[in-house]
This record gives structure tokens, C-alpha cells and sequence, in this order.
């Protein structure tokens, strides 16, 4: 898995093109345009500004054949490491192809010493895990006492693609809380910005989407498929994504991200 996203980056000492394995640049400018611009590299990542206002991140753990890090050695670095490191660190390991018996004792460090901060840049490594009851018992406790800024929608994603029952108790407050805000739309309206407005557009379609994973409980798809028609396309977005449907509007923004590419 490649990761990409809108970040903006310090660029004191930016490295050169010429310190990056052309391999490694080529796979950039495949994926995200002839016009990528190396502007960081940490120890475990590049980024590469890929327009205006446009950064996308390169893990070296997907990029480097052959690149891997020992437990011993994130055990010995761990303590010393600040937030950001770690959350570097977690961000760009997770998604690597193969799963080794030093990555599960990586990741029972992570859980040993982190925050939800943290364990959110990794979520998806918990079904990694050999031991998954363990896994699930760890993200249902973090549902259930979450000390973020934002809704855990990370820990509702992968407990729906963990499809375990034992999620839904913790899910479902969460879902019903969600689900009454939502009646504010028939009162105030569709907000401006349906990302940070007054209705929790996102996090109701999340865990919704996760509770149908768990459950198939035609409710939850039907919660979920009635804002397939919605005035605002980035909440149809949101509900094609939810239940993981190519839709009408998932095949436009394809399109258009497509075009922007080759541009």
C-alpha cells in the first residue's frame, strides 16, 4: 500500500533528485505524475510535492526491496524516540508486504508504549496480529476510552474489517449518538463545509459502514445507502466508500484524480 496525502513539510536541507535510487523516483512519477519533487526523506519515508498544494508520501518499507527493521532494534530506539518519530516510524512500517515474527513483536511494543495518536497510524497492523483476540480486546478497549481530538473512525474501520462481533457494543453508542445529530440536517440544513460543520456526516457513514460489516444487518446498508442521492457529493463520496461500492461519484472523482495525474 502506497499512502498519499495533503501535508505541508518543513523543506530546511530539502535533498536533491540526485539522492534519491532513480527506482524509487520512477515509482513516484507513476503513481502520482512526471512532475514529482523530492522535498523530504526521513529515515523511513520520502515526499515528494506533486503540485501546488499537492505532497505524497513513499514508505521505504514499500519502495526498498529487501528493507526491514529488527525488533531488537526498534526495542532499543523506542524510549528515545519523541511522538513524531514514532508516529513516523508506525505510519510507514504498517503496510509492508510481508509479516515476520519480529513485526508482531514490533507491533506488541507500539501497543505496550503508545497513544491513540499513534496506534491510529497503524490501525490496520492489528490484523496482523497472530494473537487476534488480543487485537480486537485492544481496539474495542480503545473505542471505548479514546483520548483523541477527533471521532476513533480508524478503530471503527478495522473492527468492521475484523467483522467480530464483539465490536458492536462498543460501536453502536457511538453510531446512535451520530445518528441523532444527523436529524439537524432536516432543520438547519446541508452546512457549507460538510467536513467540519455541526453534522457528523463522516463518522456516522463509518461506523455504520462497520456495523454492516460485522453484522449484514440490512439496516445499517440501508442507513447508509439513502445518502447515495445526497445534495452534497462529497457526502455521497463518503456513503459509496462506506459500504465499499464503485459508484457514480467514486467513478467521477476516479476520473477527474486520473486526469490531474496525466496533466
Amino acid at each position: 500500500m502506497i499512502t498519499s496525502a495533503l501535508r505541508q513539510y518543513p523543506y530546511a536541507n530539502v535533498p536533491s533528485m540526485s539522492d534519491i535510487d532513480p527506482d524509487i523516483l520512477e515509482l513516484a512519477k507513476r503513481l502520482y505524475g512526471e512532475n514529482c519533487e523530492l522535498v523530504k526523506r526521513t529515515e523511513w519515508s520520502f515526499t515528494f510535492k506533486c503540485g501546488p498544494k499537492s505532497y505524497c508520501s513513499i514508505s521505504r518499507f514499500m519502495a526498498e526491496k529487501g528493507f526491514e527493521v529488527s525488533a531488537s532494534e526498534i526495542r532499543r530506539r523506542w524510549p528515545s524516540m519523541d511522538e513524531r518519530e514514532r508516529m513516523d516510524f508506525a505510519h510507514n512500517w504498517w503496510p509492508k508486504r510481508t509479516w515476520t515474527g519480529d513485526d508482531t513483536e514490533i507491533l506488541d511494543i507500539i501497543m505496550a508504549d503508545g497513544d491513540d495518536d499513534i496506534w491510529q497510524c497503524c490501525t490496520q497492523a492489528f490484523l496482523k496480529h497472530p494473537d487476534r483476540d488480543r487485537a480486537v480486546n485492544f481496539l474495542v478497549d480503545r473505542v471505548l476510552h479514546y483520548r483523541l481530538e477527533h471521532e476513533p473512525l480508524n478503530y471503527f474501520q478495522v473492527l468492521g474489517m475484523s467483522k467480530d462481533k464483539r465490536a458492536v457494543p462498543a460501536i453502536l453508542p457511538c453510531y446512535e449518538k451520530y445518528r441523532k445529530a444527523m436529524d439537524a440536517e432536516a432543520v438547519v440544513g446541508v452546512p457549507d463545509d460538510v467536513f467540519r460543520g455541526p453534522i457528523p456526516y463522516f463518522p456516522y457513514l463509518m461506523a455504520a459502514g462497520a456495523l454492516f460489516k460485522i453484522t449484514s444487518s440490512p439496516e445499517y446498508k440501508q442507513s447508509i445507502r439513502k445518502f447515495f442521492d445526497h445534495a452534497n457529493e462529497q457526502v455521497r463520496y463518503w456513503a459509496e466508500h462506506a459500504l465499499e461500492i464503485e459508484g457514480p461519484t467514486t467513478v467521477k472523482r476516479n476520473a477527474e484524480y486520473s486526469k490531474k495525474r496525466q496533466a
